[in-house]
């Protein structure tokens, strides 16, 4: 039986500390993934604002960076059609991340399988009775304040930085933290509480973040809902 091309599109997502760059990190270190692309947000606001950072940049600005890496992302799949493309994003809210996202991927999808069509039509060939699928799998990483205060400290004796910056950082997860919002329909998440860091709890981690990119929902409806409303209110 024939299956669709499936073009995997993976988000990282999730506030500052929860995660989601060690687990990006480590799924494309893995055989399996050594191919995938990456579009990275950082880049997209080095090329909008070479000299400013991310905490130097307007909420408006934000708004129109995450718009770009849309587009981005968007143009990537249609010209370059590949099999998996990563990225690294914030997804907190409905209408500034999770939405427009959503309609990004359905609006590139649409345009994938008419161009599948005009090729086959163009070669004389029969359309494809299994048109190419843009399959959307976000994960959402998320953690309590205790793992969060551990990794900013993790992160300043990495660094060698003896000032204030673990309160300032704290205060920025939380402005983020508390700006989760339950995604609209169109896609469903996988919620992954980082907050243990024990090899028992990453095995399990890393074994349903795998699975849920191969296709599976690795957790019950149950499970998923009792996450979800976790992550929305672990820092209310």
């Amino acid at each position: 039986m024939e299956t669709p091309k499936r073009c995997l599109v993976g988000v990282f997502s999730g506030v500052t500390y929860s995660g989601k760059s060690f687990f990006r990190n480590w799924i494309m270190g893995l055989p399996e993934y050594e191919d995938a692309e990456l579009v990275a947000m950082d880049d997209t606001r080095e090329l909008l604002w070479p000299s400013r950072s991310d905490a130097h940049i307007t909420r408006t600005e934000h708004v129109f960076k995450n718009e770009a890496t849309r587009f981005v992302v968007k143009t990537r799949l249609i010209v370059e059609k590949p099999s998996v493309l990563f990225l690294e994003m914030v997804m907190l809210t409905r209408d500034a991340h999770q939405r427009p996202f959503v309609e990004m991927i359905q609006d590139a999808n649409k345009y994938l399988q008419v161009i599948e069509r005009e090729e086959a039509e163009r070669d004389g060939m029969p359309a494809p009775a299994m048109p190419i699928v843009v399959d959307f799998r976000c994960i959402y990483f998320y953690c309590d304040l205790d793992a969060v205060r551990r990794r900013i400290q993790y992160r300043l004796q990495q660094i060698g930085n003896p000032t204030n910056a673990s309160v300032f950082d704290l205060e920025g997860f939380l402005r983020g933290a508390r700006q989760i919002e339950i995604p609209p329909s169109g896609y469903v998440p996988l919620y992954v509480n980082t907050s243990d860091e024990s090899p028992e709890a990453l095995a399990r981690q890393r074994a349903e973040v795998l699975a849920f990119l191969r296709g599976e929902m690795p957790i019950s409806e149950e499970e998923l809902e009792r996450r979800a409303a976790e992550a929305a209110e672990m820092v209310r």
